[in-house]
């Protein structure tokens, strides 16, 4: 993607760290837009058509599994890969977030250039 910043779409409710990926995806060559706001994340990923969406999976009103599904049943952007990025190891999430269609699982602690990494690799693969 030469000349261009891929457009991350980030989906948590941890502020900190929310603004600790924004400017270290943002160092690293992406263009990330953030949001608190689980529940209309699929509405939102349809105005900004983002190139990959990250979701925590704790969150307000709703839980990343939610917000695949949500994305993935939202026609215009069904087709965006969404990465869940989590604190709790759990194989009943895992396999639920790969069935629902998820590209990829990162556990948390995950330093933003580890992020980068998975995405750009991610977006090579999608």
């Amino acid at each position: 993607m030469p000349g261009r910043r891929p457009v991350v779409f980030f989906i948590d409710d941890d502020l900190d760290a929310l603004e600790m990926y924004e400017i270290g995806l943002s160092n690293d060559g992406f263009l990330p837009v953030i949001t608190r706001d689980a529940l209309s994340a699929a509405s939102q990923a349809d105005a900004i058509r983002p190139d990959i969406v990250v979701t925590g999976m704790h969150l307000r009103g709703a839980t990343g599994l939610n917000v695949i599904e949500a994305l993935k049943r939202a026609a215009p952007v069904s087709g965006i890969p969404v990465v869940l990025l989590t604190g709790y190891s759990d194989p009943t999430i895992d396999r639920r977030a790969h069935e629902l269609g998820c590209a990829a699982i990162l556990m948390k602690p995950c330093t933003p250039d580890e992020l980068g990494q998975v995405l750009r690799q991610v977006l090579t693969t999608s």
